[in-house]
């Protein structure tokens, strides 16, 4: 085991892009260690500038759905080859000399429960990409099967956690108490569950439908990517709750208050928070750019409360069109006080 600090901004943003690589940072990481070693070299340029000016969003062209579903096909397979992999490994490993309650449901978790549920995972994602479903996940909405991927991709690294370090205690173990591995039953356990709830997010995803624009969550991660680059705490507090704001009122808003929002408000605020960077970095005065980014940080906190305020708007005069008719109704019928009835 290697164990490291590192800097939580830079752990969230590779996190990301391990994800759309359909990678966990463990395998990055011994990726990049088997590289070195080999080569005896760092695999990359290092350097002390950059090489040129970064832009610090990818571009908002979108890939064909095509080759999107593709690349989603593909990290979906590398997810449960992973999972069967630690199974396995944790599986061969128990020695018969272990005994105890603890290990013996270890024993069932690898090789029938887990073993089961993560041969299910594979099945219904061969059904999933099968050539008879193309044309129906192109109606549906990929940000629900993203989230299905990354929840698998958490599970798959829960499991390798616990089997890198259950595997070597069971080997290193020569007798005594066999209560230490309740921990280990305990984490399998977990996993376990953590496999039930993906049918739920499955069932959401094949009920769904294709969205012209992002959700909720996609726009969360667009907005905590933008504060990494930034350090000034109040700014980073302003965010977070604009992420917070995001998820509570996003949906609500209407297509064209989405588009607007993430083609020009969000793009706004992405490039004051570049500049704000750039100035922490250079070491200058960076009062003037935070402050810049709290305003361009409220503008657009106010679309997204305005859409929420409208959709409430909308609901409440709704429904007191709807008290209304229901007034006149049981007045046409005499049965209210002062009413009309039939008669007159």
């Amino acid at each position: 085991m290697v164990n490291f600090r590192i800097d939580e901004s830079v752990k969230k943003s590779m996190e990301q892009a391990c994800r759309e690589m359909g990678l966990s940072m463990t395998t990055a990481f011994t990726i990049f260690a088997t590289k070195v070693g080999r080569e005896k070299r760092i695999p990359f340029e290092v350097t002390a500038e950059p090489c040129g000016p970064a832009s610090p969003w990818p571009s908002r062209r979108e890939e064909p759905r095509g080759e999107s579903l593709l690349a989603r096909q593909k990290r979906l397979e590398a997810l449960c080859a992973e999972l069967r992999r630690s199974l396995t490994s944790i599986h061969t490993a128990i020695p018969s000399s272990i005994t105890g309650l603890s290990m013996e449901r270890i024993r069932l978790l690898c090789g029938d429960e887990l073993k089961e549920k993560a041969a299910g995972i594979a099945y219904a994602g061969q059904n999933l990409f099968s050539g008879r479903n193309a044309g129906a996940l192109e109606e549906k909405d990929l940000c629900i099967l993203d989230e299905y991927l990354e929840d698998l991709s958490d599970i798959t690294e829960d499991l390798w956690d616990a089997a890198s370090v259950l595997v070597p205690a069971m080997k290193a173990w020569t007798g005594g108490d066999t209560r230490i591995f309740e921990e280990y039953e305990w984490r399998l356990s977990t996993v376990s569950r953590n496999l039930d709830g993906l049918q739920p997010v499955m069932q959401r995803f094949l009920r769904s439908t294709a969205r012209r624009y992002g959700s909720a969550r996609a726009l969360q991660n667009r907005i905590r990517q933008a504060a990494a680059q930034v350090e000034t705490d109040c700014v980073r507090t302003a965010l977070e709750d604009l992420a917070f704001l995001a998820a509570r009122s996003y949906d609500a808003l209407d297509d064209s208050t989405k588009a607007r929002l993430e083609t020009h408000y969000l793009q706004i605020l992405e490039r004051t928070l570049q500049e704000l960077g750039q100035e922490e970095r250079s070491g200058g005065d960076p009062a003037g750019k935070a402050a810049l980014c709290l305003r361009a940080t409220s503008v657009v906190s106010q679309v997204l409360s305005s859409g929420g305020q409208a959709q409430r708007e909308r609901d409440q005069r709704s429904l007191e069109a709807e008290v209304t008719a229901l007034e006149r109704l049981a007045a046409l019928r005499g049965d209210v006080p002062g009413g009309a009835g039939p008669e007159a």
